[in-house]
């Protein structure tokens, strides 16, 4: 339940609002009715959980579909090509990832520099961190209404003693 003064958020039990002190025990028995009930409760968590077992087996039957598709080719494959095939390309697909692996363990001695952290002859040994900020001197912005508004001057007629 949240707090509807401050918002903050409560649980039903708490007598009191913990960000603003409000007491919540009136608004809690005006809102009571509007909570579902634990027969309905029930209903709606039996509800998820069958939600969610019947997308565990829309998964699980996709996932068999790709499983039979993949066998299906591999059997075919093995019909016509023979069964040495698929030695040859698990042979192939061990020689490719190793070069793979090859290049990715290469690439940043190769390719990429890394900046040394160590001083360079270049380098100033020392930095200079004064001349980084222009110490200017501090101007106040005029305000929008300062230069538009001017005192409105009543009339002596209207004045009342």
């Amino acid at each position: 339940m949240f707090c509807p003064n401050c918002g903050a958020k409560n649980s039903v039990e708490q007598h009191y609002c913990r960000g603003c002190g409000l007491r919540l025990d009136a608004i809690v028995e005006a809102v009571s009715d509007q909570f579902p009930s634990e027969e309905y409760a029930d209903l709606q968590r039996r509800k998820e959980r069958f939600e969610w077992i019947g997308l565990l087996c829309f998964s699980l039957a996709g996932l068999l579909g790709l499983l039979m598709l993949i066998v299906l080719a591999a059997f075919y494959k093995i019909l016509i090509l023979g069964p040495e095939i698929i030695f040859g390309a698990a042979a192939a697909a061990m020689v490719g990832f190793l070069l793979l692996s090859l290049f990715f363990f290469n690439y940043p001695r190769f390719f990429m520099k890394a900046r040394k952290f160590e001083s360079d002859e270049n380098a100033p040994s020392t930095v200079i961190t004064a001349k980084l900020i222009e110490d200017r001197p501090f101007e106040p912005v005029s305000s929008v209404t300062e230069a538009t508004t001017e005192v409105l001057k009543v009339p002596a007629a209207h004045h009342k003693d």
